[in-house]
């Protein structure tokens, strides 16, 4: 008999909350006009911490899959690769007969499929992580915590530098080898396995500050000086801190029971329903975007309701796909 293995909830939680910001920043055009200043601020802090979700995405990635004893390099691929790869396809062709409904051309849809500019960078993001993973884990499981700390240093420092446009310091001094979206795999391990010498209350009050001030920070900077390559590259100091804030703050509020209250009721299946569907919603939520801009009202007070209802047909999607014989193996969830 096989045993369903129990799930841990800050998992889907993040997971979840994950694909809610992944969505956050794609639905700014449902503002109305800007009616006041602090307007713009408040605006900008929303659609900012949409920033967190593809690194809590990635740092999932890193606690569930670093560290493990797999039996073998093809098996690990093989089932890495079929989970994302042949929802991709299905996605894909789903999107590109969305885009010639509303007569896209050729070369956009070519666009889409290679991530320039849509969301569908992430997919060939993640094929690159998996093909990593291999590797990281072997240094991990040989070097353990004192490994991660000095993979984790390197990246920070390469994180700093291309902050505040430094990298390469000098013609040679490259760290591509710790560069970009790698590091938050490792990040995630570590945050999830270190034994930290605080309490679980202490600790999630410590995620709470780092995420408001780092958000608070990016915000500033943002509006102040212009982050928007930056921010797209995920590549910066500030938003690792943003992640970590979040990652941190839900994990140690699950480990002081704080979500025992909900994690049998609706709100918790709910959460787990948006975890568990949230590959699919990745690629549905283009398509709902889509069809929902032909009626966006472009106003601030019903941009709630908007945002919302993109969220519901986002999850419905794969949802349904995924009661389908044959085609929830693609689905997504």
């Amino acid at each position: 008999m096989k045993i369903k293995k129990e799930r841990i909830f800050y998992y889907d939680f993040l997971r979840a909350f994950a694909i809610i910001a992944v969505i956050i920043c794609h639905v700014d055009f449902y503002f109305g006009p800007i009616a006041f200043p602090t307007e713009e601020i408040l605006r900008m802090t929303f659609h900012d911490i949409g920033r967190i979700g593809v690194p809590i995405f990635l740092m999932i990635s890193g606690a569930l899959l670093l560290n493990r004893d797999y039996p073998s390099l093809g098996d690990f691929l093989k089932r890495r690769f079929a989970r994302i790869i042949y929802p991709f396809i299905f996605w894909m062709i789903l999107i590109t007969l969305t885009n010639f409904y509303f007569h896209k051309p050729y070369s956009y849809m070519w666009n889409v499929f290679i991530g320039n500019p849509s969301i569908m960078w992430y997919f060939w993001t993640l094929i690159g992580i998996y093909l990593a993973i291999p590797l990281i884990n072997v240094f991990i499981r040989e070097y353990g915590e004192k490994g991660c700390k000095y993979f984790l240093a390197i990246w920070f420092i390469f994180l700093i530098l291309n902050t505040f446009n430094l990298y390469p310091l000098f013609p040679y001094f490259k760290l591509d080898y710790f560069a970009g979206f790698i590091g938050y795999p490792v990040l995630g391990y570590y945050l999830s396995t270190k034994q930290f010498k605080y309490s679980n209350r202490k600790m999630w009050i410590i995620g709470l500050i780092i995420l408001i001030v780092s958000l608070a920070v990016f915000v500033y900077a943002d509006r102040t000086y212009g982050f928007s390559t930056l921010t797209l590259m995920y590549q910066n100091i500030i938003i690792a801190f943003m992640g970590i804030g979040m990652y941190v703050l839900i994990e140690y509020l699950d480990k002081e029971n704080k979500f025992d209250s909900i994690k049998n009721n609706s709100i918790g299946r709910t959460i787990s329903s948006i975890s568990l569907c949230s590959y699919g919603m990745f690629f549905s939520h283009v398509i709902v975007i889509m069809f929902m801009s032909k009626i966006n009202p472009h106003s601030t007070l019903l941009f709630p309701l908007m945002f919302i209802a993109t969220i519901f047909l986002s999850w419905l999607l794969p949802y349904i796909f995924s009661k389908i014989p044959y085609i929830q193996k693609v689905s997504g969830v």
